[in-house]
């Protein structure tokens, strides 16, 4: 059957269905006058599940009760001790120079970032940024701008606003506990694009040498001029597990 043919017995069908059904409702309606016989068309439906969030025994009735269960869930480690004498074990190693970001690598940072996903407070989306930055004098702003968190070692605070969205996890038997759901957290995108481009340096600079780029920062420069990063047990490259 081809597609015309197809399209045109679907719409036979749609219209026969419809004269059918609307001249039963008409019978009904008019001569039986029976119009519960109609629910015969309809199958029970189940209510989906709506209970309160338990949290200490309690449920969580009020807005503030809601935010404390999650807070306190999502965060419960967040103030805990921290034993930083490993650290201590760990050999200095010297100094080393941060090249300047270059145009190569906001590029490569921001193809790699899909336009669907979700803005954070600021309601700027990837596919704006995409826009803005393929104007050459936008993105050397945003380069200047990621050269200078870094020289002068502050992270503005703009890049630190998020919003978290809590959405339940899948075929849960219950939904009464804050361990149902899961908190996804928004960052404005123009932060997690530096921190995209820092990430990628480290990405590159933890791997063999690569082939040198003509134009932009050479991770394989950088790596034979200075050697690679210290191996660790929690290092983590591109492509390899905490535990490879």
């Amino acid at each position: 059957m081809s597609v015309e043919n197809h399209k045109v017995f679907r719409s036979a069908v749609k219209a026969a269905k419809r004269e059918f059904f609307d001249d039963r409702i008409e019978e009904i309606a008019t001569t039986n006058k029976r119009p519960w016989d109609l629910m015969d068309w309809v199958k029970e439906r189940k209510n989906p599940p709506c209970e309160a969030i338990q949290f200490n025994g309690e449920p969580c009735h009020e807005l503030d009760d809601l935010w404390d269960a999650l807070h306190n869930t999502y965060n419960a480690t967040s103030d805990g001790p921290v034993d930083t004498a490993i650290l201590n074990e760990l050999p200095t190693e010297p100094e080393r120079a941060w090249p300047e970001f270059s145009l190569l690598e906001l590029r490569q940072a921001l193809e790699v970032c899909s336009s669907r996903s979700a803005p954070g407070p600021d309601h700027i989306m990837w596919r704006h940024l995409k826009q803005i930055l393929a104007l050459p004098e936008c993105a050397d702003i945003i380069i200047a701008l990621a050269n200078g968190c870094i020289e002068s070692r502050h992270w503005p605070k703009h890049f630190k606003e998020s919003m978290s969205v809590i959405i339940p996890k899948l075929n849960k038997a219950s939904y009464s506990t804050p361990k149902a759901f899961r908190p996804i957290v928004l960052l404005n995108p123009l932060g997690k694009l530096i921190e995209k481009m820092i990430s990628n340096r480290f990405q590159h600079d933890m791997i063999k040498p690569c082939r040198c780029e003509s134009d932009g920062w050479s991770a394989a420069a950088l790596h034979q001029r200075h050697g690679p990063l210290p191996d660790a047990p929690c290092t983590r490259g591109m492509g390899k597990r905490t535990t490879d």
